[in-house]
């Protein structure tokens, strides 16, 4: 089915050249054909330490080159300046966060930002005079995380632009994803980095302009891919002790001053970050793809993908962790889940497509520039006495997760969070099962699992907790600065996806799942896809519509729940009374109804509590050990089709239920007596709000009285772990 796809994107792709012109085919590479790059920089900077020593101040020189590869012809450029978030407590990001994300706080009279000094097209105009603050997403006209400058000369479709900026800049003391503490520093969204141009169209937008969003609180970062030249010189306590995006291209000490400067070189990438710290051990080793991967496996995914092997077989890639001296012992486990991550993505999504990678293990007290991720570079985060509670392997995982769910496929993160983290949530959550073994909670109550548990960060027990709770201030798909507050920002991001994917797993079957990821990956990476070409994708590999999936539980906020609301089996008697007989009056007298070769006669009714609907399986056990099994075959016009099959005699039969009805009676005539009722006997359906209303039983006694003690209990459980809890 694959080369079927491929030769059908290739026959769109030669169309849209003929109807749209070049533009379109430098956005439509494949894996294995990156694009042309649209924003390219060649970068000088060195690195200042104050008076305390602290590496705070930067002076740096870039050239942009920037493509523009739209039809449109551009009057002006937006660029982001993201340290200017960190300037005062007037800044859209100190409003919205109050002075704290993920638990780490800003230090006051610490503050960072970044200016502009000069920007020039090179050869011919000087723009600095132009350059202006614009908020776009809101009123705050003390907000300076934007910029917009205009141009006397348009810049035309297929036109290059080549600028020359001086910038300065001040790192704050390490907060939300940058800035330094004693001796390190990272080093992140520290240039002015330009935003993306959409054309109409594209990304499903209305009309053409520049996606340039302000930095806020909940929010990360778009950028488009370009080839990175970057030089850095910095003190001479640093030597050795530096990591980056990309390569190590060279290292040379200054014969005057005695700093060193270092140059690092990556293509096909959208953003670039590096750190420093004199306590960094730095270790590197190979992952050699021939000894991580068994043949057998490469057969198992190249089968299960319906792919030749030559595109699963993966490529080496040099890993370099730079980790603090007091986790010396943690080292083999950072390379055990980093080995891994790269193992597993790459089977299931694609080639790792970078030589090298570097892991990045910050120093106490600098938390806040832990679990964070840039291409081809990541910070994770562990504690001196990290036991057997995949502390720091969820981290390693995760974030690695991301060079595909945002690294590759490079989302819109202001606006379709959920398209990288909770896609991330779900795949690593997959990537530690099977390298280390289910992370289950244990617990269970009147035999009912509690929990479903896919490992998420920080706390793995969240995606079910939180799904319980069945109340949602806003749909999964909302921009990032829109949602209700911080707990709804991660609620939806992280594990509310993380059950949505999950579901969808278990009702497409893991096979059918995979071929969804892979062709979504493979088609979108190094590219810029929104929600909506994620459903194009699953509907077009299941062959099957999913708007009314999508709809309910991506675009809607409405609570899931169905229960088995009542249930009943009873003797089949014959009716008492003068009945008609061969011409003949012949009374039954109720003596006589008894008859030990009768059936019995049951009934199910099944509610749908919340206002979602779900075309639920049915399992019906009897007392002879016989079962009837509802499988829905259809869900169409507002009708879900199913099919019964009884496993002894294999008699099938259809039924249907009208998606408007609040309830369904489904009626039996059976040999047995029905013993138990049961919706989602394999748990598929995730997204259910409350568990403990799916199954009841005939007798009414012990298991239903437990059933509901467990259902007010969870609900303080998790009452008690919100309150406690946090996010990452």
């Amino acid at each position: 089915m694959k080369m079927v796809v491929v030769l059908c994107l290739r026959t769109l792709v030669l169309f849209f050249i003929c109807l749209l012109g070049f533009n379109k085919f430098i956005r439509n590479a494949s894996a294995d054909n990156p694009p042309r790059p649209v924003a390219s920089y060649k970068i000088d900077v060195k690195l200042k330490l104050d008076a305390k020593q602290h590496p705070t101040d930067l002076e740096g020189r870039q050239q942009l080159t920037w493509l523009n590869n739209s039809p449109d012809t551009i009057t002006d450029l937006q660029f982001h300046l993201y340290l200017n978030a960190f300037k005062n407590e007037e800044s859209t990001f100190m409003k919205e966060s109050g002075g704290q994300l993920r638990g780490d706080r800003n230090q006051s009279g610490e503050w960072g930002w970044i200016d502009v000094n000069e920007m020039k097209i090179a050869g011919a105009e000087d723009l600095t005079s132009k350059i202006e603050f614009i908020h776009p997403d809101d009123d705050n006209a003390d907000d300076q995380t934007v910029i917009r400058v205009p141009l006397a000369t348009p810049i035309k479709p297929g036109e290059k632009i080549t600028l020359e900026i001086k910038f300065s800049a001040r790192l704050p003391r390490v907060f939300a994803r940058t800035g330094y503490w004693g001796q390190f520093a990272l080093v992140a969204q520290w240039f002015p980095k330009i935003g993306v141009w959409e054309s109409a169209g594209e990304r499903r937008r209305s009309s053409a302009g520049w996606n340039c969003h302000q930095f806020h609180a909940m929010s990360e970062f778009y950028a488009d891919f370009g080839n990175y030249e970057v030089s850095i010189n910095v003190p001479a306590i640093y030597k050795g002790k530096i990591g980056a995006t990309g390569k190590m291209e060279s290292e040379s000490v200054n014969g005057q001053d005695g700093t060193v400067n270092y140059k690092f070189r990556q293509d096909n990438v959208h953003d670039f970050a590096w750190t420093i710290d004199p306590n960094y051990i730095v270790v590197t080793r190979p992952f050699k793809a021939d000894d991580q991967i068994k043949p057998a496996e490469i057969d198992q995914w190249a089968r299960r993908l319906g792919l030749p092997q030559s595109q699963i077989k993966l490529e080496d890639v040099s890993v370099t962790l730079l980790i603090q001296p007091e986790h010396r012992s943690q080292i083999d486990r950072h390379f055990f889940a980093a080995f891994n991550a790269i193992k597993y993505f790459g089977l299931w999504y694609g080639r790792y497509p970078y030589a090298t990678l570097t892991i990045v293990d910050p120093p106490y007290n600098a938390e806040g520039a832990g679990g964070m991720e840039y291409p081809t570079f990541f910070t994770a985060g562990t504690t001196w006495w990290a036991g057997r509670d995949q502390n720091p392997e969820e981290v390693i995982v995760h974030e690695y997760g991301h060079q595909y769910w945002q690294g590759m496929v490079a989302t819109n993160e202001f606006e379709e969070s959920w398209l990288d983290e909770g896609f991330n949530t779900y795949s690593t959550a997959k990537v530690l099962k099977l390298a280390y073994g289910a992370n289950v909670f244990p617990f269970r109550f009147a035999g009912i699992p509690w929990f479903y548990l896919p490992v998420e960060i920080p706390h793995p027990y969240e995606d079910r907790i939180f799904t319980l709770q069945g109340k949602f201030n806003d749909p999964i798909l909302t921009p990032t600065w829109k949602f209700y507050d911080e707990t709804s920002a991660a609620l939806n991001s992280y594990p509310r996806t993380g059950l949505v994917m999950n579901t969808l797993e278990r009702y497409l079957g893991e096979d059918l799942m995979a071929r969804v990821m892979r062709e979504y990956h493979q088609k979108w990476r190094y590219r810029h896809p929104a929600s909506q070409d994620f459903f194009d994708t699953v509907n077009a590999v299941t062959r099957q519509d999913f708007a009314w999936f999508f709809d309910q539980f991506v675009r809607g906020t409405n609570t899931l729940d169905y229960e088995i609301a009542e249930v009943k089996s009873e003797r089949a008697e014959t009716a008492e009374g003068i009945f008609d007989k061969d011409g003949q009056k012949t009374e039954i007298k109720a003596d006589r109804r008894l008859d030990s070769g009768q059936s019995y006669e049951s009934e199910v009714v099944i509610r749908r509590v919340g206002e979602a609907y779900f075309p639920y399986e049915l399992l019906l056990r009897f007392q002879d050990g016989n079962k009837i099994f509802a499988k829905p075959v259809a869900l169409r016009e507002g009708i879900i089709e199913y099919q019964f099959e009884d496993t002894r005699t294999g008699r099938k039969w259809n039924d249907s239920w009208a998606i408007k009805e609040r309830w369904k009676k489904f009626e039996f005539t059976t040999p047995s007596e029905l013993k138990v009722a049961q919706l989602d006997p394999e748990e598929k359906i995730l997204l259910d709000s409350n568990l403990t209303n799916n199954s009841k039983t005939t007798s009414g006694s012990g298991l239903a009285a437990a059933t509901r003690w467990a259902s007010g209990a969870m609900f303080w459980l998790q009452t008690i772990l919100q309150i406690v809890g946090g996010f990452g």
